[in-house]
């Protein structure tokens, strides 16, 4: 499978970006193709951001945002993170998570790799895809602003 390695918030979130933009234009495609990404940290996940984004195809996958969706904040701790989405893929229910700029995307993708391991024992394989959405910002006055929008995939070996 292909992947993309990216070191650091910025080339992670340059490289989730690229992923978002390959993934609609495959979208447009006859037959649609879709883009699921499996993140693997290389080192310790409290310190290192070391990422190798293993690239695999799928059919369509439909996920838009909702008020249900969790976020990351540069201020997020990436462990209390994946420990919600791992309580809400034990729930069977859908999970996404929103978020804009370098550091919330990075603490983004570290809570789905920790999530994928939190819920190793339970043999649940967890991917996402990602999208850009215009939504509101209501740190600056409700205007509209591109966020990225992650749609937590969960097969069960």
């Amino acid at each position: 499978m292909p992947s993309v390695l990216a070191t650091g918030p910025g080339a992670i979130n340059q490289a989730i970006k690229g992923i978002a933009i390959a993934r609609k234009y495959l979208l447009e495609e006859s037959p649609p193709i879709d883009i699921v990404v499996q993140p693997v940290f290389e080192k310790d996940m409290r310190s290192g951001s070391n990422v190798s984004l293993v690239l695999s195809k799928s059919i369509p996958i439909d996920c838009e945002p909702t008020e249900d969706d969790l976020s990351a904040k540069d201020r997020t701790d990436c462990f209390k993170l994946a420990g919600a989405i791992a309580g809400r893929i034990r729930d069977g229910g859908d999970v996404a998570l929103t978020t804009k700029g370098p550091v919330p995307v990075l603490v983004a993708v570290k809570a789905i790799a920790l999530a994928q391991e939190y819920t190793s024992q339970e043999n649940m394989d967890v991917k996402f895809a990602v999208q850009f959405r215009d939504l509101e910002d209501p740190e600056l006055g409700n205007t509209p602003s591109t966020y990225l929008h992650f749609a937590v995939l969960v097969n069960h070996d």
